[in-house]
């Protein structure tokens, strides 16, 4: 069951009823057990035993929760607590992602890294006494399984979910309005945008040796966008479902493709991965209160530590060195306010670094790399339909130009006749599909 599904439609119908007459009468508590309840019917659709990974996860962190906030009550030490609590927690995510290496037909339990890193939170916040403990394992669990951000974030903080889930939820008209205005912006970014971009970017990299260098350029500048709507497309229709529901989560992307440098795109891209590195592992490293030379192993930790998250192979750790050597460059240079010029280069920078994000084989994609820079100016080949892929193109610049307006403060506040002319645009250009780019993280 997914966003972009006629079942998930049915779901959030019958959820969202029984939601608010239980919200609307202040029966909070059978509010927030129906709700966990339908979060785990949302797991189960992909396989029935993911509910125990997401039990496992919920029950340690509660239960370390507990114990490191009594521990803090007493003033003893927590350290170890914490510890094991992030060990264990790790545990599975780390037995999953990486044991395919070994057993290449193991399933990748889909959202195990997202409501992993999101558990997490609460523990570690507690042991920073940023949170207050959680008694009521309900809460918690929902807090940890909430069906809009189970699968791909975005990771959302305990300190700000635990207490939308403690009070009445904010439900009105206006927040339906928006949350719904924003579902359909995101259902049309994936099944618009990214699908249609997929079908020529799957198409040219299932065989790159049989494609022109201007075609795999293509190809890697279709991939850039593809990946963008289809990730921030997810992220808008579970903020969207959030909103509807009265509650707020934190918004994961905000136009990174307008901005000019390395660091100003990290700022605005996977917003809640970025904050989560940051605030958890750069931080707890020192941050900027170190040596520069231990600034810099921090900045690069981090970088590479985001690449291996994705997967274990050398073409994310590429990508991630990649992103690493650009900030840092940027950083001793002191690029604050490039010109337009730059800015071409730094979209350029990242979709390059995308090309080894796509392809596994790191053989593969250098080659992909060496052949656009060395074959540019040949002729494009448009793929098995000319038609389909120009009219992707015509799609796709309609879209940046209303990415680029809305960054520039200059496109008008959301109205109900776009809602109309997206949903039309839905259904004469849509290729749905039933899987999300970072289903498989």
């Amino acid at each position: 069951m997914v966003f972009n599904s006629l079942e998930y439609a049915v779901f959030f119908v019958i959820v969202f009823a029984v939601f608010f007459i239980a919200d609307y009468t202040r029966h909070i508590k059978f509010r927030n057990v129906f709700l966990l309840g339908a979060s785990y019917y949302f797991y189960a659709q992909f396989h029935w035993w993911f509910i125990g990974l997401l039990v496992y996860v919920t029950l340690i962190n509660y239960i370390f929760g507990r114990w490191i906030a009594a521990r803090i009550e007493k003033s003893q030490s927590t350290r170890l607590q914490v510890t094991s609590a992030i060990i264990l927690t790790l545990a599975q995510l780390v037995f999953f992602k990486y044991a395919y290496l070994a057993w290449p037909s193991i399933l990748l339990p889909v959202g195990l890294s997202f409501f992993t890193f999101q558990a997490l939170t609460y523990t570690i916040d507690i042991y920073r006494r940023k949170v207050c403990v959680e008694k009521n394992i309900v809460t918690f669990a929902l807090f940890v399984a909430f069906f809009p951000t189970l699968l791909c974030g975005p990771i959302e903080r305990a300190r700000n979910m635990i207490k939308q889930l403690n009070l009445p939820s904010a439900m009105s008209w206006n927040l339906f309005s928006d949350g719904l205005g924003l579902f359909i912006w995101g259902l049309f970014k994936k099944v618009v945008i990214a699908d249609r971009l997929a079908i020529y970017v799957n198409t040219v990299y299932f065989s790159p040796e049989n494609y022109t260098g201007s075609s795999l350029a293509l190809a890697a500048i279709f991939y850039s966008f593809q990946i963008y709507c289809d990730f921030s497309g997810y992220a808008d229709m579970a903020s969207g479902t959030a909103r509807m529901l009265g509650f707020d989560i934190i918004r994961n992307f905000n136009l990174p493709y307008c901005v000019r440098t390395i660091k100003e795109f990290w700022r605005r891209w996977n917003i809640s991965l970025t904050s989560w590195f940051t605030e958890y592992v750069y931080i707890s490293m020192g941050g900027n209160r170190v040596s520069q030379a231990r600034w810099i192993l921090n900045i690069s930790t981090v970088f590479l530590l985001s690449g291996i998250w994705h997967g274990a192979t050398w073409s994310f750790i590429v990508w991630g060195a990649i992103h690493a050597v650009l900030y840092l460059i940027e950083y001793f240079l002191k690029i604050k306010n490039p010109n337009w010029i730059y800015h071409i280069f730094t979209f350029v920078s990242v979709t390059v670094a995308w090309i080894f994000f796509r392809i596994e084989n790191i053989g593969e994609a250098a080659y992909v790399v060496s052949r656009i820079f060395s074959d540019i100016v040949s002729p494009i080949q448009w793929g098995s339909s000319t038609f389909a892929t120009v009219l992707t193109v015509a799609l796709l610049l309609i879209f940046v130009c209303r990415e680029w307006l809305t960054f520039k403060g200059r496109f008008i506040r959301r109205a109900p006749i776009e809602y109309v002319l997206l949903m039309l645009c839905i259904c004469l250009f849509g290729v749905s599909s039933d899987q999300f780019v970072y289903f498989q993280f």
